[in-house]
């Protein structure tokens, strides 16, 4: 596969990211909440299982794509990290911190108009940025310098 279409689908990809980002993010939002019920414990384990959920996903188009190039098939191993990429893209920026905030209290502020307590949306704020930034970031960064290294 060509490096100009490996870069053009990775753009495309990190496009729907923000795209989806902005359609779907109300209605995420409310899930999560909902899923907590009003208890910071059970704020906790859905935040950390639903970004578990979406590393695993990545590692398992990972383990594929590592399949598939232990194969000889660079092609299908590039396509294979690509669709895990754009499988996981609308999830990325959902509680990501944003803005002139700083921090996750656009979110928490967020959480709170969605109708969760106090404790719940800070939980589920404060969770999400450091899931973030330790476990989707980085899985999602190294699959796509994967996608480009490749050859």
């Amino acid at each position: 596969m060509p490096m100009w279409l490996r870069i053009t689908l990775l753009l495309a990809i990190a496009g729907w990211s923000i795209y989806a980002a902005f359609r779907w993010e109300d209605r995420m939002l409310r899930r999560i909440t909902r899923a907590a019920r009003g208890s910071v414990r059970r704020a906790l384990l859905v935040t950390t299982a639903g970004y578990l959920a979406l590393v695993a996903v990545l590692a398992l188009f990972g383990l594929a794509g590592a399949i598939a190039h232990g194969a000889g098939l660079s092609s299908l191993t590039v396509l294979v990290l690509l669709i895990g990429l754009a499988t996981t893209a609308p999830f990325l920026w959902l509680l990501a911190p944003a803005g002139e905030s700083g921090g996750p209290a656009t979110s928490f502020r967020d959480l709170r108009r969605k109708g969760a307590k106090p404790g719940v949306a800070r939980a589920i704020a404060y969770t999400a940025v450091v899931h973030h930034f330790l476990l989707l970031v980085p899985a999602m960064s190294a699959t796509a310098i994967a996608v480009v290294v490749i050859e």
